[in-house]
């Protein structure tokens, strides 16, 4: 499919919809700040600046109105197929979300009030939008924070097969009468544990390639490379061109040679299968590989 045609099928889907256009809100209430700032410092001389930050403003009061009404389709589209600990974390989400464009649109009032010509007006509308910029930047990050956790957490919003890695994860008891999981705990998970987890664990301050192979969200999310599977296309994954060493260039586990032919074919198995996951602790390495 064309660049065009894929644009036109993920705009239509609520969930991707709301993906693409929640990235704007978190973007301007950062850009803002600055120039309300500026704008606050130069006082009257900044009459440029100002009209720059309230811009800034409008255009974040119209995204988050925008990020707001996609979410709401998001919201009846995957409400469904979310555990109760999930809804309590998107029910929140939303709550944060919706006052977004409340107080885009505060400091935008403010940042008007500041074109008086009168000073005691002026700059104290100012520098309360200044304040006003920074508790919404801080705003905004607890929605996005609440909407990632939904994501990499609980699968919201993801391909259906994807979202049953996540719900799997949540209730391990239902999973044990599934052969994938004995498969797993028995087969997958000691060499993860042994190979991989010394380098890349959530302990380490910095994790190999930005990965941690410690949980299935993860390996979903991946690294500074992508995603470090695909559920049902081992050809596909990272993990498994890595430990086949078939580029020279990306050749795991790292200093220990390559896995046995029983060990990769355990993991190529494992992910042609759904890579079903059963939630585990792991022991930190006693020598773990320098940060």
């Amino acid at each position: 499919m064309n660049p065009i045609g894929q644009f036109i099928d993920a705009w239509n889907d609520p969930a991707m919809r709301h993906a693409m256009v929640n990235h704007f809100p978190i973007v301007l209430s950062i850009i803002g700040i600055p120039f309300a700032v500026l704008a606050a410092l130069i006082g009257r001389h900044a009459k440029a600046m100002r009209w720059m930050a309230l811009a800034f403003y409008v255009a974040l009061m119209a995204s988050a109105f925008v990020t707001k009404d996609s979410g709401d389709e998001a919201h009846d589209a995957i409400r469904g197929s979310l555990s109760d600990e999930a809804h309590e974390v998107l029910q929140e989400h939303e709550e944060l979300g919706e006052k977004v464009w409340w107080f885009a649109g505060a400091v935008t009032l403010l940042l008007g009030v500041s074109f008086v010509r009168t000073p005691k007006v002026r700059v104290p509308s100012a520098w309360v939008a200044v304040a006003g910029s920074l508790f919404l930047a801080g705003w905004v990050a607890n929605a996005a924070d609440h909407g990632g956790r939904l994501v990499y957490e609980y699968g919201a919003g993801t391909p259906d097969d994807i979202a049953q890695l996540f719900a799997s994860a949540d209730s391990p008891a239902d999973a044990t009468e599934d052969a994938r999981v004995a498969f797993f705990r028995n087969q997958v998970r000691p060499i993860l544990a042994t190979h991989c987890l010394r380098c890349h664990n959530p302990t380490r301050a910095k994790r190999s390639g930005g990965l941690d192979q410690s949980t299935i969200a993860g390996l979903l999310q991946g690294g500074r490379s992508g995603p470090a599977l695909v559920p049902g296309r081992p050809d596909e994954s990272l993990l498994i061109l890595a430990v086949r060493h078939d580029d020279p260039d990306l050749q795991m586990p790292l200093g220990e040679g390559k896995l046995s032919d029983e060990a990769i074919a355990a993991l190529e198995r494992w992910i042609a299968d759904g890579a079903v996951w059963e939630p585990f602790e792991f022991a930190r390495s006693r020598n773990p590989v320098p940060e």
